[in-house]
């Protein structure tokens, strides 16, 4: 995957992504309290850190070499260079893997071998993906979760809706994060899963794609016609103009 990222994407990227993370993470917690979390495409950290804020320590994250090491929210020996559209090469198992908003910057050619790479590195999957129409950098492979949801089935990974119905009305979460997000388990996983979250699994994927509000929906009829270069640069303006406000 080719760098085509600024500091100022990353510093969005950063403030975005842990202002979700406060809200999200401890709902992700009441489902599975994982020993160890690993994010494949974890940017700068910001996930991760949140993690850490939460004590956990064991935490892994995978992304391009083109992140400055420098500008880590984590241990820099806990972050490991790659290239995102190749297999990953991995030599242990988390208690969770987690893969946010990073799928639809990747070419359609390596979505398969993205969800393979996570189904090796655990038994309980958090996933989000851009969907069609809703715009962001470099979006090349924007889809609803179904399709997602299909691909993980091809592992014997079922999906669990639970975590974007306690997010509903948390402002403080960027959209993408309360209406894409949902947890996939095999069977070993869902042992571990909560009985109140086993009881929330999804049994037709294509209610998957049917959460947002009004506004939500809007959005990504407005612009799921759109060429890839205009929504990047429509995202691009967005973000460097509420970066410069809120300097």
């Amino acid at each position: 995957m080719a760098h085509v990222y600024d500091q100022t994407f990353f510093d969005w990227v950063n403030k975005t992504a842990r202002s979700s993370a406060r809200t999200m993470l401890p709902i992700v917690r009441q489902t599975i309290d994982p020993p160890s979390v690993v994010d494949v495409g974890c940017g700068e950290g910001g996930w991760l850190s949140i993690w850490n804020e939460m004590g956990l320590s064991d935490v892994c994250g995978y992304d391009g070499s083109y992140v400055d090491k420098s500008r880590l929210l984590i241990d820099p020996e806990r972050f490991i260079a790659c290239d995102l559209e190749k297999p990953l090469v991995v030599g242990r198992r988390f208690g969770l893997a987690q893969c946010l908003e990073v799928a639809e910057h990747l070419h359609p050619s390596a979505a398969e071998e993205l969800i393979s790479s996570l189904c090796q590195l655990s038994d309980i999957v958090l996933f989000s993906a851009a969907q069609p129409g809703q715009g962001g950098e470099r979006h090349i492979n924007e889809r609803r979760p179904s399709y997602w949801a299909q691909m993980f089935r091809s592992h014997n990974y079922f999906p669990f809706d639970c975590v974007r119905p306690h997010l509903v009305d948390k402002m403080e979460v960027s959209p993408w994060y309360r209406y894409n997000p949902i947890l996939f388990a095999n069977p070993s996983g869902m042992k571990c899963l909560s009985p109140e979250t086993r009881a929330l699994q999804c049994q037709d994927a294509q209610y998957l794609d049917k959460a947002g509000n009004m506004a939500w929906k809007f959005r990504l009829l407005l612009l799921r016609p759109l060429p890839v270069g205009v929504v990047s640069w429509l995202s691009r303006v967005r973000y460097r103009v509420a970066s410069t406000v809120e300097a």
